[in-house]
């Protein structure tokens, strides 16, 4: 059971802080989205910025086959 955490190099709460991290940073995401939905000169760039955050810290987390 929970072989996921061990499978990325990580504890189950290092796994699990991480991944509400992400929950938390897609949340505010997704209500800047759509803000910018409707008011497209606000958060003009918020979503790329987000994938670049996210794409770093994915790469800094954990261990990686590559």
């Amino acid at each position: 059971m929970f072989h996921h955490p061990r499978d990325v190099c990580m504890t189950y709460m290092t796994h699990m802080k991480l991944s509400l991290y992400f929950s938390y940073t897609l949340f505010v995401g997704s209500m800047k989205a759509f803000v910018h939905a409707f008011i497209p000169d606000v958060y003009i760039t918020s979503t790329s910025d987000l994938s670049t955050e996210l794409y770093k810290v994915l790469k800094s987390s954990g261990c990686h086959d590559e």
